[in-house]
């Protein structure tokens, strides 16, 4: 079997996260993806921990399975190149705001203009019928701007806060994946390609409002934002007499069991908790009297009671936990492999499965250049005509 998307082509302009993730999961869905590089190199290949320069832990896990090509896009000649390798490509994913793009000729006036069918998916900051869209954006700033940070900070009741993780980016990934799906289904029907924009700002606030927009879901509101189960200051992992344990009794028969195994069997039928209204409306408190009772035995003690109970619950895990899940151990979510050049290495797998399918490792992350003269190749230039863009500074190979 391959992968669903053998046969699509993809050209990932972008750099750092939200773009690179995006074409990494065509990738191991089985799209051949080319990697275009400014001389420099895709930013994240010197961010953090390394073996060797330019092949940086953040960049590995952002950018297997796919082929680089180095294109000082500034000058004509490279381009130029982009245009014929642009004539077979089916999906173009770059981070360029309107005016750079134009100035480097990868708008999608410019490459619709050789490739009718091609579908151009532009990841920005901000939507470009407002006002920000000429602004900078990095995730810190989209998950200020975007109510994340602030949202945190009113659950602490304490200053604004990040989250500490790339969340506005690969919410962003993820958003602007299901739109070049959907766009790549309707050129099936219609035989047309099309522009994408997918904003991190509009796509953070999307996922946020999904639960939060409560009060001011009807007009006039009927009270402020905010989903009040999760932004009770109680709502957190409990303390045990020996740890921490996220507990989560959920239906009536979850609350009962709890109360019973905790030796509070009468709270059950306090009018405060005896239904999900009314235990919503009683969030805080019940939330505060779940924790007085989970510190009275130990994690052990809790955990078998619950699974045999089936109440849902889950262990607190660390990040290096997490390399040891026997959940994860069983499906084989760690995968190692042998690098070309950086040895043996650890990844995270693809997490969506195909019944009639697979995706799998089939490149591991590139050295800067290394395709450069495969893809030009491809593309009709011949050996000489590449070691001249070589010698121009147009692109360049690997490293030895």
């Amino acid at each position: 079997m391959s992968g669903p998307l053998a046969g699509v082509r993809v050209l990932d302009m972008s750099t750092v996260i939200l773009g690179p993730y995006i074409s990494q999961l065509m990738g191991d869905w089985g799209a051949e993806v080319i990697k275009v590089e400014p001389p420099t190199g895709d930013t994240t290949r010197d961010i953090g921990i390394n073996r060797t320069p330019g092949m940086a832990a953040l960049f590995l896990n952002l950018n297997r399975n796919k082929r680089s090509i180095v294109l000082d896009l500034a000058q004509p000649a490279a381009q130029e190149a982009l245009k014929k390798i642009v004539k077979d490509i089916d999906i173009v994913v770059h981070n360029f705001r309107p005016r750079p793009a134009a100035k480097l000729g990868v708008s999608y006036e410019d490459l619709s203009a050789i490739n009718p069918r091609l579908i151009s998916c532009t990841t920005v900051g901000y939507g470009s019928r407002g006002r920000y869209k000429d602004r900078p954006a990095y995730d810190d700033l989209i998950q200020g701007l975007g109510g994340l940070a602030g949202l945190i900070g009113r659950y602490l009741h304490d200053d604004p806060k990040y989250v500490p993780s790339a969340v506005a980016d690969k919410t962003g990934s993820l958003m602007a994946l299901s739109a070049i799906l959907a766009a790549l289904y309707q050129r099936e029907k219609t035989g047309e390609g099309q522009a994408l924009e997918v904003p991190m700002f509009e796509t953070l606030v999307s996922f946020l409002m999904a639960e939060h927009l409560t009060g001011p879901a009807f007009e006039p509101p009927l009270g402020e934002a905010g989903y009040v189960r999760q932004l009770s200051p109680n709502r957190r992992p409990f303390r045990t007499k020996d740890g921490f344990v996220c507990a989560l009794p959920y239906t009536d028969r979850n609350w009962r069991d709890f109360f019973t195994i905790a030796g509070r069997p009468d709270v059950a039928d306090d009018p405060l908790f005896k239904d999900v209204a009314a235990r919503t409306e009683n969030t805080a408190a019940l939330y505060g009297l779940l924790g007085e009772l989970m510190e009275t035995r130990t994690t052990a003690e809790w955990l078998a009671d619950f699974e045999r109970l089936d109440i849902p619950f889950a262990p607190v895990s660390s990040l290096d936990d997490l390399l040891a899940d026997p959940h994860l151990a069983d499906i084989e979510f760690f995968k190692e492999y042998d690098h070309p050049t950086e040895g043996r290495l650890r990844m995270a797998d693809s997490p969506a499965v195909f019944s009639k399918a697979t995706s799998e490792l089939q490149r591991a992350a590139p050295r800067l250049g290394e395709h450069s003269a495969e893809v030009l190749r491809e593309a009709g230039y011949a050996d000489e005509d590449i070691r001249k863009l070589m010698e121009d500074g147009v692109t360049k190979g690997p490293r030895a």
